[in-house]
């Protein structure tokens, strides 16, 4: 049987509070020492010893490791957490939700998200589900690429919005959005639109004439501005700027005569002055983004709702007049959703 559903079962074990020993794991654990979580928990010593105990006899496993330098979880100890930290994660949403009537207190919803979601998607989504939700509550945060398949899992996201999270998990639902492409972007008035033929189009070796900028959110943004310009000219881009915040790259980008490889929906993420996508012959990179869930709430009706608005939102967002290259479907890259 799967450890989640051992962990559901345990909290209807009629002789124990599964529960309250979860949780003094989860204490001791983060805390290194039975003493330090007995302090934090206000509690003893030995009843935190006789919850571990009584863990270890339901699962039949050890679930920590003592040495003289305190605790430290056995790897089965480390999934025991992971699922309680679900299920702590799990009830906390019911419980806010069957309280709403009495105490009308907020529902806390945490989206893990990519750029392109953060900064035009999100905006424009977020008011419509409020108003239609008002007692919901969203923290939206950067989508950590490597750590968002462990955060969905444990409760520290709810949803992450993003090109894939690497690896697949029977516990998530994973839903298409949008097939995100890579443009290469400059200011409205930057010098290299009048580099424009009459093909409508800049020529190759024009990129390399101008300076450029690196978002580096995810690590393979270098990679992917390196090699694709390398591998359409022949040479590396000059890059003089290189920056981790996308606050501060669409500034830099609006201010001085910089290129960045960037997704195409950055260009509607702001205006005076606004961003445009160079017209160059390139094969360009596209990415599937979808939305990755815990499935005990793939169906609640906001997550749906946000699903939704999302989908209509990127749609309403793609830039348009890709190049040639793009049209055929065997062009598409990225995450599999």
């Amino acid at each position: 049987m799967h450890l989640y559903a051992l962990v559901i079962i345990s909290v209807y074990h009629p002789m124990l509070d599964q529960v309250t020993h979860l949780f003094r794991l989860k204490t001791i654990i983060e805390e290194g020492s039975l003493r330090r979580a007995a302090e934090r928990l206000n509690v003893t010593q030995p009843a935190l010893s006789r919850s571990v105990v009584q863990l270890e006899r339901l699962f039949g496993r050890q679930l920590l490791e003592r040495s003289t330098r305190g605790v430290q979880p056995t790897a089965f100890g480390r999934r025991v957490l992971s699922a309680s930290l679900r299920l702590m994660r799990q009830w906390e949403l019911e419980e806010q939700q069957l309280q709403e009537d009495q105490t009308v207190g907020d529902i806390h919803v945490r989206i893990g998200a990519g750029p392109e979601s953060r900064a035009v998607i999100l905006p424009e989504v977020m008011p419509l589900i409020q108003k239609r939700f008002p007692q919901l509550t969203f923290e939206i945060y950067r989508d950590h690429h490597v750590k968002a398949y462990e955060d969905l899992c444990e409760g520290r996201l709810d949803v992450v919005l993003s090109g894939g999270i690497g690896r697949t998990d029977l516990r998530l639902k994973q839903r298409q959005l949008a097939v995100v492409v890579d443009h290469i972007i400059a200011r409205e008035g930057h010098p290299i639109f009048e580099r424009i033929g009459p093909n409508r189009l800049v020529p190759d070796l024009a990129l390399l004439d101008f300076p450029w900028l690196v978002y580096l959110e995810y690590s393979t943004y270098r990679e992917m501005t390196m090699h694709a310009i390398h591998e359409r000219i022949g040479h590396y881009p000059d890059v003089r700027l290189i920056c981790d915040s996308l606050q501060t790259t669409i500034a830099a980008l609006q201010r001085g005569d910089y290129l960045a490889y960037l997704p195409g929906q950055i260009i509607y993420a702001v205006d005076a002055p606004r961003l445009r996508a160079v017209p160059v012959d390139f094969r360009w990179r596209t990415t599937r983004v979808g939305m990755s869930i815990r499935e005990e709430i793939a169906d609640w009706e906001p997550i749906q709702a946000l699903q939704d608005a999302c989908i209509e939102t990127f749609a309403k967002y793609e830039p348009v007049d890709y190049p040639s290259t793009y049209q055929n479907s065997e062009d598409l890259v990225g995450g599999q959703w």
